[in-house]
């Protein structure tokens, strides 16, 4: 973190090796452990029609682990450790903009999505010979796709540009598989390699939607205008090819160039809600018992580059810097406040401290972008056109790490 990710692939601990290249897992002399703690601060403000809107609420903590240990006189390294995928939440709380049929509105209220995927894994490597390793990593994510805000449907036939109040909450397990190489071609230099296969997410949970302010539009009046369903939602994780080097001139300076390419137009094309298992029979005669849709996102393919720089000062301390930028996969229509925290740059700084068989490690990252700036939306009715985003996100982390 404190090099930008710019080593990911190239050097580092049994974290670096669990969770982004199992190869390095042959570079560790010594098994350890890893544990570590990131808490993260995000700033973001929705303008719309003149109004602004601060994010509710912002702030999350997520811990990673990871150890790796060698049978004595053996070329395989075992690692095992857990680490978020992702850990994506927005809270708002602003007036519900006219949409749907017949301009109509829910009010001022809560608008909050929430995607949190943590991966579990085993790992190992088999150092080739004293210049190649290959490695793997096999594990299992779990992640929780959480929705709860106005709603406009979008492709449904029967609800196209009908709006609810859905709140829906999903969970699931998906298996998830990390190859990775690593080769010191010299003693000044190191490359690296990782692919990561794509991961299927289907969700299953449970979710509520009031049709209350959409329906005297519609010309229909329940007894009940609320209604609940058993919920799926489906997403993927898109595959990820990722390559980098490392140059070491001497024994203080280490800089690295790290690249991934994220294949989004193939995962994020469209975010699938499949309802099932409606408890209103009022409703079902006029709007079906599996109201179904299937949100655009059109995200596209893009590269990260990181570029990074460590300085070992003495024994105990080194200094880390670093720089990532990726392009934003969000096209401008499509961006809202529950989507748009995928930013473009990051700045980082990073200190170690090893002493014995222990270390400290401290990092901390600043995240920005340009303005989000959505002409005509995308999006059904329009409640997003003519509106601006901007966020930023602070990153600190610290991390305890032993030999043994």
């Amino acid at each position: 973190m404190g090099a930008a990710g710019a080593f990911g692939g190239t050097n580092g601990d049994a974290l670096t090796a669990v969770h982004v290249n199992p190869a390095l897992l042959s570079t560790l002399q010594e098994n350890q452990w890893t544990l570590s703690t990131r808490y993260l601060d995000g700033n973001s403000t929705f303008k719309r029609g003149g109004i602004s809107t601060g994010l509710h609420d912002g702030e999350g903590a997520y811990p990673d682990f990871a150890a790796s240990w060698r049978p004595r006189n053996s070329p395989f390294t075992f690692g095992l450790g857990f680490s978020p995928v992702s850990a994506l939440e927005a809270r708002w709380n602003y007036l519900d903009a006219p949409g749907g049929i017949a301009g109509i509105s829910y009010g001022t209220v809560d608008h909050e999505s929430r995607f949190v995927a943590l991966r579990i894994a085993l790992a190992a490597s088999w150092q080739i010979n004293d210049k190649l390793a290959i490695g793997i990593s096999a594990g299992a994510i779990h992640s929780e796709i959480n929705f709860n805000a106005p709603f406009i449907f979008q492709t449904n036939p029967a609800l196209a540009n009908a709006k609810v109040n859905l709140d829906m909450e999903t969970d699931g397990w998906s298996p998830s598989i990390e190859l990775g190489t690593f080769y010191r071609p010299s003693r000044e230099w190191t490359v690296g390699g990782r692919f990561k296969l794509p991961v299927s997410l289907d969700n299953s949970g449970s979710a509520q939607v009031d049709y209350s302010a959409q329906l005297p539009s519609l010309g229909l009046a329940p007894a009940s205008p609320v209604a609940d369903y058993e919920a799926q939602a489906r997403v993927q994780l898109p595959l990820t090819i990722g390559a980098g080097t490392a140059w070491r001139p001497n024994d203080r300076w280490n800089f690295g160039l790290w690249i991934d390419w994220h294949q989004w137009s193939r995962s994020y094309d469209t975010f699938k809600v499949d309802l099932s298992r409606s408890s209103n029979a009022d409703l079902n005669g006029a709007i079906g018992s599996t109201p179904t849709d299937r949100i655009p996102l059109d995200w596209k393919d893009r590269f990260v580059f990181a570029l990074g720089t460590a300085c070992e000062l003495n024994h105990e301390w080194t200094v880390r810097g670093g720089y990532r930028y990726g392009k934003s996969p969000i096209p401008d229509n499509l961006v809202t406040p529950l989507n748009g925290a995928t930013l473009e740059h990051t700045l980082t700084l990073g200190a170690s401290w090893e002493r014995n068989d222990w270390t400290v490690d401290l990092a901390y990252g600043y995240e920005f972008a340009p303005s989000s700036n959505v002409g005509e939306s995308g999006y059904h009715a329009g409640e997003y056109s003519h509106s601006t985003l901007d966020t930023t996100i602070h990153h600190l982390g610290v991390a305890f790490g032993r030999k043994f």
